[in-house]
């Protein structure tokens, strides 16, 4: 086995100057701009490479979107229809390089990376990631994981690296903290806290909006989980045979419910990813069909 050491975030600092540069420098247009390289050293595109079920081709330009204002707030219910089965076959067809952000104003939305449907929206300071339903009735140990990763746990696959999100939080002035510590003693994550938010259309057409939270029931109370998200940040590790290092959350950990030491989002208490133990479930009755595509709005909350 290959041994490995942790290190703390380094370089992000340099990476984030260099991201507020390229964006603050960018012109606005419909195609990609800002495009983020990899996650350390920071000038390393390919640093972190996750294996991936499949990998979508870049995209030369982003669609045009025209989408209508999002409606107030709501507490994250579906229309009160019959649940479908989970049955992938029945799941509508998706392809991530048409993915459009649902966001007002999507003409002020610069693209983070050609490959992968993630945006960042400079002026509201936010981080936009397209992604889909992938579960509807599990125990969780994620809200969001990355395609190809985890599905059998988490309520949303979202199509990007995890690095490139990172980055779009340290430009919308999020600061991450520590991931959580388990020996010699406990110490929980911590962070900037993060707004997580879902947006998506209906049968109808209609958009819908939603607090991740909402899609989230605590086990033992059968309530709405009331914790926040906090930016972790997740941890480097580096091969000694190779030199190259690995940004730990491209392997999936991207919005986790359980404690993961490679979080990049985590909440602040403790919370088990032993089977046995876990603290929550699916909120299916809140949660629209599989398949469902679906945008994840990503915000620092103002101290």
């Amino acid at each position: 086995m290959r041994r490995s050491r942790c290190y703390p975030s380094v370089g992000w600092c340099l990476f984030a100057a260099a991201m507020l540069l390229a964006i603050g420098g960018c012109r606005r247009e419909s195609g990609p701009v800002g495009t983020v390289a990899g996650p350390a050293p920071p000038a390393e595109p390919t640093v972190g490479e996750t294996p991936r079920t499949s990998t979508p081709p870049p995209s030369p330009a982003e669609p045009a979107v025209s989408t209508p204002s999002p409606p107030p707030m709501t507490d994250g219910r579906a229309e009160p229809a019959s649940a479908p089965a989970e049955d992938s076959a029945a799941q509508p067809e998706y392809d991530p390089q048409k993915a459009v952000p649902l966001a007002d104003n999507p003409e002020r939305l610069q693209r983070l990376d050609p490959a992968y449907p993630v945006w960042f929206d400079k002026q509201e300071r936010r981080v936009l990631v397209a992604g889909q339903i992938c579960a509807r009735e599990v125990p969780l140990e994620l809200f969001a994981c990355l395609r190809g990763t985890k599905e059998h746990e988490a309520i949303i696959t979202v199509d990007t690296r995890a690095h490139i999100v990172h980055a779009g939080l340290l430009a919308a002035g999020a600061n991450p903290g520590n991931p959580v510590q388990f020996y010699p003693e406990y110490v929980p994550a911590a962070g900037s806290e993060i707004e997580v938010t879902v947006v998506w259309q209906d049968e109808k057409g209609q958009r819908r909006t939603a607090r991740a939270q909402d899609w989230i029931r605590n086990l033992e109370t059968k309530e709405a989980m009331q914790y926040p998200w906090v930016f972790a940040g997740s941890q480097f590790t580096k091969d000694e045979q190779t030199g190259q290092q690995y940004y730990q959350a491209d392997g999936g950990d991207f919005i986790c419910v359980s404690n993961f030491p490679s979080a990049m989002l985590d909440l602040p208490i403790k919370s088990s990813d032993s089977n046995a133990a876990l603290v929550f479930e699916a909120y299916t009755d809140r949660i629209p069909p599989l398949g469902t595509s679906v945008t994840l709005i990503l915000k620092p909350v103002p101290k």
